[in-house]
């Protein structure tokens, strides 16, 4: 039988837990060693006087790749449970609460964790979601996983934000030179996640992936040229990257082509071309094409003004700009029917992602209670906020009021 005392030499975990818990505690760390062969530090024994005790948990929770906060009433009254939950967070420890007997975090212990995906392991889904995740916090995997298997496990990490355990995966399946995992390294190294930000190796890792004809990469080199992140800005060569990820399936390449052609990057300034590339990455679903392909219908830029066809892209496309647009169409009745309620109600989706000539409309409505009932005060607020984000029609009309005593004709300021 196990020694119960749990003075391991090459534990990988470290327990916390109330000794009223101890039976089901001990259930659990023998399910761990069975299932992934971790070994668990737990104190079984009780506590042991002054300095040796400290001693022997300090190092136990300084050998442990990850610690277990078993929640419980009774856990959560422990001023022991608490001191080594802090310590192991204060250490840069992989503090995992567990859910013994459907209490919840509460007190000093939410207050540390805020909130955090915590394991029910009561719950049979959880507890096995406990043991998949446990595998990757510890690094481990079996020595018959292949590169999508180890690819798989890195991108679910990813998508939860947890990079470093991401990174780990992704370097196992790239070393099977396996392009989505370059390609995942390459953006680890762009974004700063689990690593520093170094451009001149996301180049590298994603130079690896291009190599294998991944669009994705192929665009995203592209968007280093653009930028002059890592390497010399060259707007040429950045377009002749997104042509190849065009060429290898990638529809948002279709868009950045579109904005070359816009603005003039590579290439000369060619509205119809660019509305021909929006179009296309619009018709694929691409919602900030369908919002470029509105706006060139709403400009008349590549095509003829048309607002009933720029209404039907910024509808499809969402976002605060395309319902600013939206909701200057119905202020200013273009493509539809004047409608100053609908107006204020696009730009009141709008603001909700600060967009300031959206709060500069929204002053006007309520200053001339144009669909909502005139409210001197509220306008200001709009105005304010308006002009805080860089909004300079707005800080002419507070000018215009302060002087005439909140009294300017409507005609001076609503059409712009």
């Amino acid at each position: 039988m196990r020694n119960l005392n749990s003075d391991m030499k090459n534990h990988e975990i470290f327990i916390s837990y109330s000794r009223k818990d101890l039976q089901q505690v001990i259930s659990i760390r023998d399910e761990i060693k069975e299932k992934i062969g971790a070994e668990s530090w737990i104190d079984i024994k009780g506590i042991e006087s002054g300095d040796q005790f400290i001693n022997k948990i300090v190092g136990a929770i300084d050998k442990a790749k990850v610690v277990l906060f078993m929640v419980s009433e009774a856990s959560m009254k422990s001023e022991y449970a608490q001191r080594e939950v802090m310590y192991a967070k204060n250490s840069g420890k992989k503090v995992v609460p567990v859910i013994l007997d459907n209490s919840q975090l509460q007190g000093w212990f939410l207050f540390l964790f805020g909130v955090v995906d915590y394991i029910d392991i009561n719950n049979p889904r959880q507890k096995d979601k406990f043991f998949e995740n446990m595998r990757g916090w510890l690094g481990l995997a079996d020595n018959d996983e292949g590169p999508v298997d180890l690819f798989d496990v890195g991108l679910h990490y990813y998508l939860k934000h947890d990079y470093q355990v991401a990174l780990d995966w992704l370097m196992r399946a790239a070393k099977y030179e396996y392009a989505d995992a370059q390609y995942y390294i390459g953006l680890c190294y762009c974004f700063g996640h689990g690593v520093d930000i170094d451009y001149k190796k996301a180049k590298e890792w994603l130079m690896k992936a291009a190599s294998q004809n991944h669009a994705d990469a192929e665009e995203n080199i592209g968007l280093l040229y653009k930028h002059g992140l890592g390497v010399k800005r060259d707007s040429r060569e950045a377009l002749r990257w997104y042509r190849k990820a065009w060429g290898h399936g990638s529809l948002s390449a279709q868009y950045d082509i579109g904005k070359c052609y816009y603005f003039g990057r590579g290439v000369d300034i060619d509205y119809q071309e660019a509305v021909r590339w929006f179009a296309m990455a619009a018709e694929n679903g691409l919602a900030k094409a369908m919002a470029s392909l509105g706006y060139c219908y709403f400009e008349g830029e590549g095509v003829p003004v048309d607002y009933k066809k720029a209404l039907y892209w910024f509808e499809k496309s969402g976002g605060s700009t395309a319902s600013y647009h939206i909701g200057y169409c119905y202020y200013h009745g273009l493509g539809v029917k004047k409608n100053y309620k609908k107006g204020v109600s696009w730009f009141e989706k709008a603001i909700k992602t600060n967009h300031a000539a959206s709060e500069y409309y929204l002053g006007l409505c309520y200053y001339y209670g144009y669909g909502v009932k005139r409210n001197l005060s509220a306008a200001i607020v709009h105005f304010r906020k308006a002009v805080k984000q860089g909004y300079e029609e707005a800080r002419e009309i507070l000018k215009a009021i302060d002087k005439d005593a909140g009294e300017v004709p409507p005609e001076k300021f609503t059409i712009l």
